[in-house]
């Protein structure tokens, strides 16, 4: 409508807009996702900026260029890196600026993710932001967990690699080379293997605390100029049992030897003690249980099996056994010229005749009635034996 002086004309609009609400347009693609990581060959880089469907991605790819700067490339075509398509091919990348640190004491970002850092220490706080959970240091224990200092942490780990943790618990299968040293442990089963790592012997550990051994024992070798020992206090054998040698005391009269070592080697010497009998007459007992070790410690826990006597005059001797209850022992004069060796048994005196051996065995708990307490050799019970004769007339 245009007024003209005071004429009033009217004219009709053409396409109009009745102002009411549009309808909502269609929604946009999801934007990529942007991957970052440092250059190297052999990775697929990703460019899917041009895709309209799917999961898509934008790489890109980080280059060190001096201590403390980098340059960032943006991948422009899907590609798989080589030598032949680095990041200064132009069809391929882009370039951006140039990267440069950024010096600040304090960072506060939530969901922060740093892709290159560098610093004396980093704390990892706990939800308090107070206490210390777990730390990084440029120290002799560059990572450490469970408290302020790696010196208190029940868990860090040395610039040399050595892993100290408190109560660790490995489970699943787990490989130890070098040399394991341990104070007390627990184990159900430990295998012998071999040079191709097979199990070939092995120790049970048992609920009732007995242990199970799966293959030879072998406890040999020499120490201190004598062969190993092996000390037990009961040993039951159910199959069968030997020894090279016998367990030798040697007795000179008032004094002997003990070969502790072996009787290829030189014996221990014991001075015996005397006693003097109800008849007046003296005595010397022999110890066949750790034979006099207050004299001489070697003896100490040595079980006499076999008393060799060899006195080489003709004065007469008399002895005390001393053993334990049901202990045997073998007794032998070896001098075939004097029967001058007298051993007490329940209050007499048994004759040992040059060149005799005699098996003999105490058993005063056993015996019935039983023999008198005030009896030297109470208890002692002889049994066969025989006189060798090898002395030329």
């Amino acid at each position: 409508m245009e007024a003209q002086g005071h004429i009033l004309i009217r004219r009709k609009a053409k396409n109009g807009i009745d102002g009411t609400n549009g309808e909502p347009g269609k929604n946009g693609l999801q934007g990529c996702i942007l991957r970052q990581s440092e250059w190297a060959k052999g990775i697929e880089y990703r460019n899917d900026e041009a895709l309209t469907s799917g999961t898509r991605y934008l790489d890109i790819a980080i280059v060190t260029t001096g201590a403390n700067t980098f340059n960032a490339y943006k991948c422009l075509k899907t590609h798989t890196s080589s030598d032949s398509i680095p990041v200064t091919n132009t069809t391929y990348w882009q370039k951006f600026n140039s990267l440069v640190p950024v010096y600040t004491p304090l960072i506060m970002a939530q969901n922060a993710i740093l892709r290159f850092m560098q610093g004396n220490q980093l704390l990892i706080m706990k939800g308090d932001n107070k206490t210390v959970a777990a730390g990084l240091v440029g120290g002799d224990y560059p990572l450490w967990v469970g408290a302020t200092t790696p010196t208190d942490a029940p868990y860090k780990v040395s610039i040399a690699g050595k892993l100290y943790a408190a109560g660790a618990v490995i489970s699943g299968d787990s490989t130890f080379e070098g040399t394991l040293k341990g104070v007390s442990g627990s184990f159900t089963r430990l295998n012998c293997v071999n040079a191709a790592g097979d199990a070939v012997g092995g120790i049970s550990f048992g609920s009732d605390g007995r242990m199970w051994f799966d293959g030879d024992m072998y406890h040999q070798g020499t120490k201190d100029n004598r062969s190993l020992r092996f000390y037990t206090s009961d040993l039951w054998c159910r199959g069968v049992f030997g020894a090279r040698e016998r367990s030798i005391m040697v007795v000179y009269g008032s004094y002997a030897y003990v070969y502790t070592k072996g009787a290829d080697k030189t014996g221990t010497y014991i001075p015996l003690t005397s006693g003097t009998s109800s008849a007046n007459e003296t005595y010397y007992t022999v110890p066949c249980y750790s034979p006099r070790y207050d004299y001489n410690g070697e003896t100490s826990g040595f079980p006499v099996d076999t008393v060799i006597f060899r006195i080489t005059s003709n004065v007469t001797y008399r002895y005390l056994l001393s053993l334990a209850v049901t202990q045997r022992i073998f007794v032998v004069n070896a001098n075939d010229n004097y029967n001058n060796v007298q051993i007490y048994a329940n209050g007499t005196k048994q004759t040992l005749n040059g060149g005799s051996m005699h098996h003999c065995m105490q058993l005063v708990n056993f015996m019935y009635p039983s023999p008198n307490s005030d009896w030297l050799g109470r208890g002692l019970m002889f049994g066969a034996s025989n006189d060798n004769d090898w002395k030329r007339l």
